[in-house]
């Protein structure tokens, strides 16, 4: 099975260049789990659900998707995203301003950390914690005392703000690191330039999103990096998990400026490149004039934006 992705930045967003996401391998993943993160470490998967009275920190075994072992939290406590540092887990907590670091192996509370505003996502970059909040910002904090060192904002390919960032995943890619991130309530997941926010790339992942229930809970939202560009992703709620190939080896040459755009001379330098994406939107639009590349971008939830009153959206059952 092949799913698509669409760099970003080298042609209009109406005319991406798709590339095949190769699904490796589906296991079952326990359907009343609400995911909230997902982690690889040597070889061992740990995971993080949500709600109130039902979040539990577990390992799964990622050949069978069992759940190994869990500790559940407090009923006060709605858990979020997590992410291995050492010989520590740490995880979010929605709105208790809280990071709860766990031992790995006996999944005991060694201390908690403290923040302010809400708890989405989180990954380790090797050096930084880099969390989310639900909105198009990303903190990188120090991963013993939770300063922050540095944001930057997440924009897409025309430098417009991504907002609802997710459940998050730092990878060292061939171009440099970045962060893999969730949109919340969305089928889509961005590759995210760490230094200057930029997206690089879009990996649609709707077809996999569809086998896995209509009801808008069941959202994307667990990423977890395996090897080379295999990833392990799963949503909440979801039946199945599944590895899956997201490509990831280009020239960040290809992507265009947010924020400024280059000198002319810059544009003569890189002349091949100019010639490579007018070819591309040459195909594309032959292939359109044929019946091809509509508009639709076949994400189930194009059609129902947010079927979930505002009030509720960060509720109960509806919490990112």
């Amino acid at each position: 099975m092949s799913v698509f992705a669409s760099p970003l930045g080298a042609v209009a967003e109406d005319e991406k260049i798709e590339v095949e996401v190769v699904v490796i391998a589906e296991v079952s993943h326990d359907s009343e789990a609400f995911t909230q993160g997902l982690e690889m470490d040597g070889g061992r998967m740990f995971e993080s659900t949500g709600l109130f009275g039902e979040s539990t920190l577990r390992e799964v075994d990622p050949e069978s998707g069992e759940v190994i072992r869990f500790s559940s939290l407090e009923t006060s406590l709605f858990g979020e995203g997590i992410a291995v540092v050492g010989e520590n887990i740490i995880m979010l907590t929605w709105q208790n301003q809280t990071a709860l670091v766990f031992d790995k192996e006996t999944f005991s509370i060694v201390h908690n950390l403290s923040y302010d505003g809400e708890g989405w996502g989180l990954c380790f970059d090797g050096s930084s914690l880099v969390m989310s909040n639900g909105s198009s910002s990303l903190s990188f904090r120090d991963p013993e005392t939770f300063e922050i060192h540095r944001t930057v904002t997440v924009t897409d390919y025309s430098g417009n703000q991504v907002e609802m960032i997710n459940e998050l995943e730092c990878v060292t890619t061939p171009s440099g690191q970045s962060v893999f991130a969730n949109v919340w309530q969305e089928d889509r997941i961005l590759m995210i330039d760490t230094i200057t926010g930029n997206v690089l790339r879009e990996y649609d992942l709707s077809e996999l999103s569809s086998q896995n229930g209509d009801e808008h809970n069941n959202v994307l939202n667990g990423i977890a990096h395996k090897e080379s560009s295999e990833f392990w992703i799963t949503g909440k709620n979801w039946t199945s998990m599944y590895l899956v190939e997201l490509p990831m080896f280009f020239d960040r040459d290809e992507i265009s400026c947010n924020s400024s755009c280059p000198t002319e001379k810059g544009i003569l330098d890189n002349w091949p490149l100019l010639l490579f994406a007018l070819a591309c939107i040459t195909i594309f639009r032959i292939n359109a004039s044929k019946g091809g590349g509509g508009e639709d971008s076949n994400n189930r939830h194009d059609e129902q934006p947010s079927t979930t009153p505002a009030t509720q959206r960060r509720g109960l059952v509806d919490n990112e």
